[in-house]
């Protein structure tokens, strides 16, 4: 199906992913999940399985949406692996030129990329052609763990769009609990495979999350095993997960074994060897102004209360995660009444609002030092020790942070202590400056950090130049930091990646990780 030298690029257990896709659309089932490691080569996968399926006349449509972020990517990869193959895009602010492009795929054939954003702005015009319903052949969706809620408006609009197939692809099919699974089966097999919702939860979430609990009796802890082995039985065929150290073990495995000389030459290229990934729990201590802003906080009486009922307290938590990173990342004025050196802020600035809104409030480092800056957060202390001994060692390092905030007091101290350093976050949102700040940092050795927001930063970049990965503070979601590492943790990298991840002592951070 693959055309010959397409198929001698591919490593084997990606001929293996193009196989099962294939397998897919041969035994008619409705859609399926890729779900290999981040950093494998779904793309590649993805883009041999489509090359195959049109050059054998297959399919006519394919509705590929993702990420904006990895926009440019997919339109490259396509460029280099199917030059032939008609792809547009379907995206930017030239409505002219994105309705010519849809028209075109779906008048001639093609494949057509957008993103989620501009699905939930343009739905009904993917939807349809010359006044009536258009149904794709194929319906692909990167990152697909974007449509795990199935009440996110995500998640009803891409479901209301007509395809024959789907596929998904994520590195991390479930992040939370059984129900993501549900949503995303529910999607790929449109409906036909786990049933509907409710029924999922009664027949497989509850037993199974019953199983798990700490007070659960012997049977049922028997009973959430056997539903859980029935549940990977029903969804075997549908779903197809490698990890990185699963295929490093089949490599060695496989090395003793000698070819012999009459070989068929139709051999795989040999995947290079991932070198080792060493992660290590950095248990910092809070400075003496953070453990005694920390303290007095949760000493007060609306707090213990809100902490210790039933409603959720996740405001309350999102001010003790800041003050583990850094008491400035709370507003100006909060800071002024903290104790902490007065900053300039206006009453326009600040308003009539209470505590628990403070950390959205304006603020300002502008009249703080750097050695202020860096005794006030034990976090922070350690960082700037971490990466000045990590670039005379000749280390390049990613930083992630849940904060912009504080990537800007990172990024000022660092300056000023000579640091040649990059950085993306939510506001950059124009593609060809983010691959330009990306291709900076992979080709010039001078840079030494990279600043990354884990939200943004986290999905879709390969940073392989990096072989040093800094968690500054734990996402609630452990996914969300497994993305982050595997920017640098990937096909490409040549050296032994080390992680270092962040945790205050005896706070909040330590029931998050």
């Amino acid at each position: 199906m693959l055309y010959k030298e397409m198929h001698d690029k591919l490593f084997d257990y990606q001929r293996e992913g193009v196989a099962f896709l294939y397998q897919l659309y041969r035994d008619r089932r409705k859609g399926g999940i890729l779900a290999d490691d981040m950093g494998l080569g779904k793309t590649i996968q993805v883009i041999a399985f489509l090359s195959g399926m049109f050059d054998a006349k297959l399919i006519r449509s394919v509705l590929l949406i993702l990420p904006a972020s990895l926009l440019n990517n997919w339109v490259k990869e396509f460029a280099k692996w199917t030059p032939g193959l008609r792809v547009k895009v379907f995206h930017g602010t030239n409505k002219a030129e994105r309705n010519r492009s849809l028209e075109r795929i779906q008048r001639r054939k093609g494949i057509l990329l957008t993103t989620y954003q501009m699905l939930l702005n343009s739905r009904p015009k993917l939807s349809r052609f010359g006044g009536k319903e258009f149904v794709w052949d194929y319906i692909i969706l990167d990152e697909a763990h974007k449509i795990k809620t199935p009440s996110a408006k995500t998640t009803k609009f891409v479901n209301a769009i007509s395809s024959k197939n789907r596929i998904l692809l994520t590195g991390t099919p479930v992040q939370n609990n059984l129900k993501e699974l549900w949503a995303l089966f529910d999607f790929a097999c449109q409906g036909s495979l786990l049933g509907t919702s409710k029924t999922f939860r009664m027949e497989y979430e509850n037993p199974i999350t019953r199983a798990r609990a700490k007070d659960a009796t012997p049977g049922e802890k028997a009973l959430g095993l056997k539903i859980s082995e029935n549940l990977m039985s029903i969804i075997k065929p549908y779903f197809l997960r490698r990890t990185k150290d699963e295929l490093q073990k089949k490599k060695k495995a496989e090395l003793p074994n000698h070819l012999p000389e009459n070989q068929s030459k139709d051999l795989a290229p040999t995947m290079p060897s991932l070198p080792r990934k060493n992660e290590f729990i950095i248990w910092a201590f809070l400075s003496p102004i953070q453990e005694e802003i920390y303290r007095n906080f949760i000493s007060l009486d609306h707090i213990k209360e809100l902490l210790t009922s039933k409603r959720s307290p996740l405001a309350q938590l999102n001010i003790l995660k800041q003050l583990c990173d850094h008491p400035r990342l709370l507003s100006n004025r909060a800071c002024s009444q903290l104790g902490l050196e007065a900053s300039n802020y206006s009453k326009q600035d600040v308003g009539e609002k209470n505590p628990s809104e403070l950390p959205d409030m304006k603020w300002s480092i502008g009249h703080v030092s750097d050695e202020m800056l860096i005794q006030q957060s034990g976090k922070l202390s350690f960082l700037v020790a971490l990466l000045e001994r990590l670039q005379d060692e000749g280390h390049r390092t990613l930083v992630f942070s849940l904060s912009r905030k504080m990537l800007d007091i990172i990024e000022r101290v660092l300056t000023h202590r000579g640091f040649k350093l990059m950085r993306i976050d939510g506001t950059v949102t124009q593609l060809a400056e983010r691959e330009k700040r990306i291709g900076m940092f992979q080709k010039d050795g001078d840079y030494s950090v990279f600043l990354l927001t884990t939200q943004v930063g986290g999905v879709g970049l390969t940073l392989t130049a990096a072989s040093r990965v800094v968690i500054f503070d734990p996402s609630w979601n452990p996914a969300t930091d497994a993305q982050a590492v595997d920017r640098a943790y990937r096909i490409g990298q040549k050296e032994n990646v080390i992680i270092y991840r962040l945790i205050t002592c005896g706070t909040v951070e330590e029931k998050i990780y």
